[in-house]
């Protein structure tokens, strides 16, 4: 199978245009929707309609519910046997035949016709749903579908919202305006909504324009269709992450319902119902949209890479203290915003404490809330059946809408029984054993999401390659490794979950062994090898992407450690694509041998840039340790060139500080009339402009000054033949001395290889010591070059490379042999 059958094709230009095209008729839409339905509720309160002795503020919600509990399988039945384009365009055209009802009902003072066509409102929004949601993934696939549905789900909830907010102004304005009379109320309806009607039109060609996606079901029509309810519950519900996907999403749209309707009765109740309850009732949705809208708005950045669904139990940690926390905060002060006189003294209403306090707290509410449903929203849209999307989307409506009714009749009890602030206060307790229900079923997902928001604002990560990374299918990558942290940063460039590989030896320690446990890591054992590659291959297998670092250790030197021999027996049987992958920038955190030690060291706290490079998959065949060497050296310039350094001194000064020779932000000396400044201008200029490292020139050689001295020939003559100090000495010379100095090679002003002194190493589990020299050669190649037919490459090097020495080769353990 060629490569490219796992990558997912672009959308094209023309979906594109569909996809936002769609948004603008769905944000029209429910824009002209709401707006209607939120001016008969004013209204009705104003010429004092009621329902079964029910307000219609909480009538409202359970007629908007109703439609998607009576009607879900035969709106999922319609948007999987026609296109979905035609469902939308439909819909559109119901819309605004139903908008001229209800105009028509307010002009002729009929609330019966008028809650009828508030009725039939929600009953089009039942059937538009399904089509809506469906169509993302047949408009952008897979790898945009997180962007997309956050962009939905954002412009949707600002449509919503914007609509509920808007008419409360408006018909406050009207009906005061009027002298706040019953006919002064019905007049304040009728003039946004025969606006609000002529508003349709647009929805219509945005409809239009929509490219017509191919119908998925064949089912044909029949008597049970209409009543397929608990048959699609069962569906959606026998695959066991859409079932509990589904309980997450219905939460959200029963909490969303309850802050809704709680802000209502808060708006009401502190107004009396009377003048100002539309208004202050605005605010509310206000704060709440704007809430939403900003949430919405970052889980689309956030998801723009990959769904990840660990940001559903963080932000429902958000979600339940700040609901705890409005419950707390008085909202009397918020009275302030119905009586608002001008912009100046709206600025200064939104920033006092007492005023705007309870906004601010109902706008954090509905900004996690949001974030708690965008990535769940996303991963179930990406997981339905191609076949039955619309039917599993009108099973996820159908519960979401139960949960709906569900928030109306907890209101209505709550508020009679524990008063507004009791019922919220056990809504956030809800809100925080949801939380743990979901940690307990995504403790990998949620912990790997912390630790990525720690990293991405210590590091800044750059991925590159990403298009040879397969984005389906069984995937071996083989990285470099650096640091005990490096999962946690390959985890953040990739866009497809990892699972790694791990010598059991580590496992002894219980906090390991648990977070083995969390991330599913594939443990091996060293003294049964076998055994240990049917782990990797069933994975593999699996589809997953598979994590094995082939150095087998942490590297002390910054440079690549002897790549192990039984990586050739696991490319002959490992029938996937293997990715070599290299980490630049992760030498030099706490988590590294920097400084000779891990974590016993200051954190040099600074934004630290990262490259992370995917190379070309190695030839199935031909993988030998000499060839992962090969392939992650060639993949450590692509890395190198990924960080974007302006000049190939700043960049050989990188590489230079990301080996344990010379260290970053400290001091070198060397001979102030020393040749050699001149010609190894990558470390005597670009280190310091790196590293911010210090240069001290001496008119001679002074054994008793601390710190490493660098020179050449001149350095070398006036270096003792046996120094009895600490000093350490690197020698870019044709023929250096072995003694206490380190050699070292450069051509052309750049810096190849260096050596330095040996780590200290521990050879506990069967691990060998590591040499920061050996006789013979110029020490070790600096990541960031590869060599081919004796040239030297990198985007340090000029085009044409740079020719190695008459003889010279790279052993397998990485030394420069002179």
């Amino acid at each position: 199978m060629r490569e490219e059958a796992n990558h997912e094709a672009e959308p094209t230009k023309r979906q594109w245009l569909g996809f936002w095209s769609m948004i603008v008729q769905q944000t029209q839409n429910a824009f002209n929707d709401k707006a209607a339905q939120f001016l008969l509720v004013p209204l009705a309160g104003a010429v004092g309609a009621t329902v079964f002795g029910m307000g219609v503020e909480s009538l409202a919600g359970v007629l908007i519910a109703l439609p998607f509990v009576l009607f879900a399988p035969l709106a999922g039945w319609l948007s999987d046997r026609f296109s979905k384009r035609d469902v939308m365009l439909g819909a559109a055209v119901a819309q605004l035949l139903i908008l001229v009802w209800l105009w028509l009902s307010v002009l002729g003072k009929r609330m019966d016709l008028a809650l009828l066509g508030f009725f039939a409102l929600a009953v089009q929004s039942a059937f538009f749903s399904p089509a809506k949601i469906g169509i993302n993934k047949e408009l952008v696939g897979s790898k945009h579908l997180g962007f997309a549905a956050g962009i939905q789900q954002m412009t949707a909830m600002l449509a919503i919202l914007a609509g509920q907010i808007a008419m409360g102004f408006v018909f406050d304005a009207g009906f005061k305006q009027g002298g706040g009379s019953e006919d002064a109320a019905w007049r304040a309806a009728e003039a946004p909504l025969h606006v609000i009607m002529w508003f349709g039109l647009p929805a219509i060609l945005m409809a239009w324009i929509v490219p017509r996606t191919k119908a998925q079901g064949s089912e044909r029509l029949s008597w049970r269709t209409g009543v397929a309810h608990f048959t699609h519950l069962r569906e959606l519900w026998s695959e066991v992450g859409l079932r509990r996907g589904s309980i997450g999403v219905a939460f959200f749209w029963g909490f969303a319902a309850f802050i809704n309707i709680w802000s209502i009765k808060v708006a009401k109740d502190l107004t009396a119902g009377g003048e100002g309850f539309g208004t202050l009732q605005s605010w509310f949705m206000a704060a709440a949209s704007a809430g939403m809208v900003a949430g919405f708005g970052l889980s689309a950045w956030l998801l723009r890479k990959r769904i990840e669904l660990g940001w559903v139990p963080l932000a429902g940690v958000v979600m339940t203290i700040s609901t705890v926390a409005l419950a707390m905060i008085p909202a009397d002060g918020a009275l302030a915003f119905s009586r608002v006189d001008g912009i100046a003294a709206l600025f200064a209403s939104l920033f006092h404490p007492g005023k705007a306090a309870f906004l601010w707290g109902l706008g954090l509410v509905a900004f996690s809330a949001a974030v708690f449903l965008a990535p769940l929203n996303a991963w179930m849209q990406d997981h339905y059946p191609a076949a039955k999307r619309g039917e599993m989307q009108s099973a996820v409506n159908l519960q979401d809408c139960l949960a709906g009714i569900l928030a109306v009749v907890f209101v209505e009890l709550g508020t009679k029984l524990f008063g507004l602030r009791g019922t919220l206060l056990a809504v956030g307790l809800g809100c925080g054993l949801m939380t743990w229900f979901i940690m307990r079923l995504l403790p990998a997902e949620f912990i790997r999401t912390v630790f990525d928001v720690i990293i991405g604002t210590v590091y800044r990560i750059r991925p590159v390659g990403l298009e040879n990374l397969p984005e389906k299918g069984g995937v071996l990558l083989l990285p470099n490794h650096v640091s005990y942290a490096d999962a946690f940063f390959l985890s953040a460039a990739s866009p497809r979950p990892i699972r790694f590989v791990m010598d059991e030896v580590f496992t002894s320690y219980p906090v390991v062994r648990r977070f083995t446990e969390f991330f599913q890591t594939v443990t091996i054992r060293r003294d049964q090898p076998l055994e240990a590659m049917r782990k990797i291959f069933r994975a593999l297998d699996a589809g997953e992407v598979v994590c094995f670092f082939p150095e087998g250790q942490l590297t002390r030197t910054g440079t690549l450690c002897p790549i192990q021999p039984g990586i050739g027996l696991i490319a002959r049987k490992a029938a996937c694509p293997m990715i070599p992958v290299w980490c630049d920038g992760s030498w030099g955190s706490v988590f590294s041998f920097e400084r000779n030690r891990y974590f016993k060291k200051w954190p040099r706290w600074s934004a630290r840039r990262m490259c992370v490079a995917f190379g070309t998959a190695l030839r199935q065949g031909a993988v030998d340790p000499l060839a992962v060497r090969g392939a992650l050296l060639e993949t450590s310039s692509a890395a190198l060139a990924g960080l974007g350094a302006e000049s190939w001194q700043v960049i050989n000064g990188h590489q230079i500080g990301m080996v344990n020779a010379l260290g970053r932000r400290g001091t070198i000396h060397a001979l102030r009339d020393d040749p050699a400044r001149r010609v190894v201008a990558g470390l005597f200029d670009g280190f310091p402009r790196a590293w911010a490292v210090k240069l001290v020139l001496h008119d001679s050689f002074n054994p008793s000054v601390t710190g490493p001295w660098i020179g050449g020939g001149m350095l070398q003559s006036q270096i003792p033949g046996k120094t009895t100090t600490s000093t350490v000495c690197y020698l870019f010379c044709d023929e250096p001395n072995v003694g206490e100095a380190y050699p070292c090679l450069a051509i052309e002003g750049r810096v190849i290889a260096m050596s330095m002194p040996d780590p200290p190493c521990s050879t506990e589990g069967g691990y060998a010591p590591q040499l920061g020299r050996k006789p013979g050669s110029w020490g070790r190649l600096l990541p960031g070059w590869h060599i081919r037919d004796g040239v030297v490459h990198g985007p340090a090097a000029p085009p044409e490379g740079l020719r190695l020495p008459d003889g010279a080769w790279l052993d397998e353990d990485g030394f420069l042999i002179r």
